[in-house]
């Protein structure tokens, strides 16, 4: 094999070569977008629970009193037992686990959403902490309370002031930009969640609907190994039942609909689809390009060429190409990446995951989680792309190179 040669003549059939460059790099860049967008849209689905340190949340779904007073849970939102929280934390790829006590409290002068929430746990709504705008975070054993600011400035609630919630009075120590944060279990105030459980299991309204003790909570969230997000989830349904409400980033990815989530299915056909028209393109051109070339073949096998040897040169020359359309490729995907960045898209939030009453404002607004498509080419995915235009070009060079070197020169220079 001839490098010199190689380069020699790649650059004298410019034409030819740009051509087949061309049409296996857009074919490259097809696979490779395709691919990055089905990431960026499962990254996208993971958004919402990423949030809250999670995978997965629970909640189990049930009714709610005839008569709406004191505290009471959502309706999709009841009682999940203690026994079932431990038989949930013993399932294979579980990593942790944070709990949450969703109340709405109805008293004589005012409506409260409550959550409450472990302070100091990685797993849930303590992220809470990153959005104080007033005041400090929840600290640990004090009856103290967290108040939206959106809220507060509705109600004309201050940094200081005592809120009584179901007859208990807590001091306000801050004050939260919920807006910024998750759309999940999203509140008015937030309690330590000692204090949600202990003002549940006062509450008969609740307990006649629902039977809560001191421990029991009604929201989980559960982080899990990737690999193991599916079979975790059926392992939770069969702990609480069926109609356990259990949301994945695959349930999520379902909500986003047919014209924006890219189905692992669909990217695969598109991206086969594209590769076998880059194929076809590179096939063509390379093979009409050294068709042009039998009466060049026949005089190097004239002049002492082997079958090994034209073939080899004629390798050599495709991969060079099919190298070339990769890095063109993986370009012009990086800039279509780019692009697709500024792209934003709105993950609906199940009402069930953040339910307000429908009677009070807001209650019926639907509620997105709003960010910039994630587009981006992890370095596995343009490395198996280099390669795989590396051995398109190479296969298309070897089986064309093994059927023109058969030739033989007499049969070509005869008619010259």
């Amino acid at each position: 094999m001839n490098l010199r040669y190689v380069f020699k003549e790649l650059t004298h059939q410019k034409r030819r070569t740009i051509i087949s460059i061309l049409g296996l790099s857009i074919g490259i860049a097809l696979f490779v977008i395709l691919n990055a967008l089905s990431l960026a849209y499962h990254e996208a689905a993971r958004a919402p629970l990423k949030e809250v340190g999670a995978d997965i949340t629970v909640q189990r779904p049930g009714n709610v009193p005839q008569e709406l007073v004191g505290a009471v849970f959502p309706c999709s939102a009841v009682t999940i037992g203690e026994e079932e929280i431990e038989d949930i934390k013993a399932i294979p790829g579980i990593r942790g686990m944070g709990k949450a006590v969703l109340l709405w409290i109805f008293d004589p002068n005012r409506a409260w959403i409550v959550l409450g929430i472990e302070q100091n746990n990685p797993v849930g709504p303590s992220i809470l902490k990153n959005f104080i705008t007033e005041g400090r975070y929840l600290e640990t054993g004090k009856p103290e309370v967290l108040v939206e600011a959106a809220y507060a400035r509705q109600f004309g609630i201050r940094l200081g002031d005592h809120v009584n919630v179901a007859g208990r009075s807590y001091p306000v120590v801050g004050l939260i930009d919920a807006s910024h944060a998750s759309k999940i279990a999203v509140a008015n105030l937030y309690l330590p969640l000692a204090e949600a459980q202990a003002i549940a299991a006062a509450s008969k309204n609740l307990q006649s609907v629902s039977p809560f003790a001191g421990e029991d909570v009604n929201l989980l969230f559960i982080r899990a190994d990737q690999d193991r997000i599916t079979t975790v989830a059926a392992a939770i349904k069969g702990i609480l039942g069926e109609k356990a409400t259990i949301a994945t980033p695959e349930s999520f990815l379902k909500l986003l609909g047919s014209l924006f989530a890219l189905s692992d299915k669909f990217t695969l056909a598109a991206s086969i689809i594209a590769m076998i028209i880059a194929i076809l393109v590179a096939f063509k051109t390379m093979a009409g390009n050294v068709a042009e070339r039998a009466r060049e073949i026949g005089v190097m096998k004239a002049v002492g060429w082997t079958h090994r040897n034209v073939t080899m040169q004629l390798l050599a020359e495709s991969v060079i190409q099919g190298f070339a359309a990769g890095v063109l490729g993986l370009l012009i995907a990086q800039a279509a990446a780019f692009a697709l960045g500024f792209m934003t898209v709105n993950i609906p939030i199940p009402w069930e995951m953040s339910p307000t009453p429908h009677f009070l404002p807001g209650g019926g607004d639907p509620l997105f989680k709003t960010l910039r498509l994630p587009v981006h080419i992890p370095w596995s995915l343009a490395a198996f792309a280099l390669l795989l235009s590396v051995i398109i070009g190479g296969l298309t060079g070897a089986l064309l190179g093994r059927h023109i070197s058969k030739i033989k020169p007499s049969e070509v220079l005869r008619h010259e």
